[in-house]
């Protein structure tokens, strides 16, 4: 769960960056169009059989279109303007402007015969096959507005959504309904023309720069992004857990099974023992009292016989952690099957007993000392290496000695000696008697 508080909280973190990011950032793409790069012609209503005369110069990055603009009987609607042109020779190549929403004029016009403000027209002309031919410029959108700034020593911001398709175009050329709104994905032209109503005379425009400004990538695109993160991140998360939740489940469905099949067996042991007097009644191994009587019967053995009686003391490493972690009932089912681990690899001859808590000693009749200390390590590492119920590995302290000319409480006494030295010597070791 740490993990996934750890996951959570870093995409928490890459979040805020990337939208402060973008905030500081997202919104600074710029592209200034340059008389270096773009072709800057003069217009005039001479086309069109008017008398207005216009005429471009340069000055550095500034572009000035000196205009004077004359009445016609041919052609009353007199104008002059300046056409920025993508490609010359091919006007179906434009730029792509649909990732910008400002453009940024800065340009002065002038009327050089004193007198009102004179009005502009501003245009980006857009070439789209579905409606435009190379053949015909009218053919090409006319995005744009009209416009009278108090103030053209000012820098202009137009927002590029508050520019329309000019309606006469748009009935001219039979526009449909799929076609009628501003677009900016492939501008030929960008224009400037005298505004209607502008009265004859001499007019200057000085074009200093034209910038639009764009983002990268627009906010709501950022955040639906990033929500699609959050949500693929928050399914693949839900899945890891659901996963996880399986594979407990089926752990403990297993350990279930195993612990049962455990109890089984003790059961069925424990109805065995319960036919013999004197078992422990948690491990079922003897107590005791129950090996009074045998120790008793194999002593005078060994006395008339001579065979040697050999011990090993045996205590679980860090029981009491067990416990205190998995609590005395699996501390309990521990204890049992520590006991069917031990009994397995024992003889029918020798006898396990249970000495107290974790403790337990086993008498190996018939067993000289080098037996017993095999038998100890055999143990031992059994001990470590079987898959104990609580998942985690346990393991034993053994102390082996030999009964010799003493009484059989002495040589229980000098195992438990081994035992603890055992203990203080690591834990998970054998300490034998003279060896």
């Amino acid at each position: 769960m740490n993990t996934i508080h750890k996951l959570i909280f870093s995409l928490f973190l890459f979040t805020v960056l990337i939208v402060a990011l973008h905030w500081q950032f997202g919104e600074k793409k710029r592209y200034q169009i340059s008389p270096s790069e773009f072709a800057f012609l003069a217009t005039n209503d001479q086309v069109q059989n008017g008398a207005s005369v216009s005429s471009i110069e340069q000055n550095g990055k500034a572009v000035a279109l000196n205009c004077e603009l004359k009445a016609s009987e041919d052609y009353p609607w007199p104008y002059c303007g300046v056409s920025i042109k993508y490609d010359e020779h091919d006007p179906s190549k434009g730029f792509d402007f649909s990732d910008y929403h400002t453009v940024r004029l800065d340009v002065d016009f002038i009327n050089l015969d004193g007198g009102a403000k004179p009005a502009l027209r501003f245009y980006l002309r857009n070439f789209n096959s579905a409606y435009s031919t190379t053949e015909n410029e009218y053919t090409f959108k006319y995005n744009g507005l009209d416009y009278r700034q108090a103030d053209y020593n000012q820098v202009l911001e137009i927002p590029l959504n508050n520019m329309q398709v000019m309606t006469w175009w748009l009935v001219d050329n039979q526009i449909s309904i799929e076609h009628a709104g501003p677009e900016f994905s492939n501008v030929n032209r960008i224009e400037f023309a005298t505004g209607s109503g502008t009265a004859q005379g001499r007019y200057q425009l000085k074009i200093n720069s034209i910038e639009f400004v764009g983002h990268y990538i627009d906010g709501e695109s950022l955040l639906f992004s990033l929500l699609i993160l959050w949500v693929t991140l928050a399914m693949v998360f839900s899945g890891l857990e659901i996963r996880n939740s399986r594979l407990k489940i089926a752990h403990y469905e297993v350990r279930r099974k195993h612990l049962k099949s455990l109890n089984r067996k003790l059961t069925e042991q424990n109805i065995e023992f319960a036919e013999q007097a004197n078992r422990d009644a948690l491990t079922g191994a003897m107590n005791r009292h129950a090996v009074r009587s045998w120790l008793e019967t194999q002593f005078n053995c060994r006395e008339s016989l001579d065979e040697p009686l050999a011990i090993i003391y045996l205590d679980i490493d860090h029981f009491k952690r067990v416990n205190d972690l998995y609590g005395h009932k699996m501390g309990d089912d521990i204890l049992r099957e520590f006991t069917m681990v031990t009994m397995a690899e024992l003889r029918a001859t020798d006898r396990l007993v249970r000495w107290g808590g974790e403790e337990f000693v086993i008498f190996c009749a018939s067993t000289s000392l080098k037996q017993a200390a095999m038998l100890a390590e055999r143990l031992r590492q059994k001990i470590e290496l079987y898959p104990w119920m609580h998942g985690e590995v346990l393991t034993a302290s053994l102390g082996v000695t030999q009964l010799e000319d003493e009484t059989v409480l002495d040589m229980v006494a000098r195992a438990d000696e081994l035992l603890y030295v055992a203990k203080h010597s690591g834990r998970n070791r054998v300490e034998i008697n003279g060896m």
